[in-house]
């Protein structure tokens, strides 16, 4: 019954660009969560999104692959994801406004969110 409320909050928040994407694969890098990698990786390329981006995913702020919109809200998941070490700065907040609207800021923050509970679900449980 939990992974199914989990699931209803991931299905509630939505989220099915390319961009909503990367960001859930770039919430599982970060936590290390090899399941949920490949899955995402996976549902980019069925998004469109060619390998040299996913690959230069990390290095999302220094690759030519990205726009400053797509940095501003890998950033934000990034944020999101390492919230533990801080908060999302102002700076980060601001620059997702300024690109995507306050309304999709918000529903990234969501994507970034529901991606980190389902990785931490598949790393707690050993899900491979």
């Amino acid at each position: 019954m939990s992974y199914e409320a989990l699931l209803a909050l991931h299905q509630a928040v939505g989220g099915d660009t390319a961009l909503d994407e990367l960001v859930r694969l770039r919430c599982s890098q970060l936590n290390g969560c090899t399941y949920c990698i490949r899955l995402h990786s996976s549902a980019a390329r069925q998004t469109g999104e060619p390998a040299e981006r996913i690959d230069d995913l990390p290095w999302f702020r220094t690759s030519p692959h990205y726009t400053d919109a797509e940095r501003s809200a890998l950033a934000l998941a990034e944020a999101v994801t390492m919230v533990h070490s801080g908060r999302v700065s102002d700076e980060v907040l601001e620059a997702a406004t300024e690109h995507h609207g306050q309304e999709k800021v918000t529903q990234l923050i969501w994507v970034a969110i529901v991606t980190n509970a389902f990785n931490r679900l598949a790393i707690s449980t050993r899900v491979r």
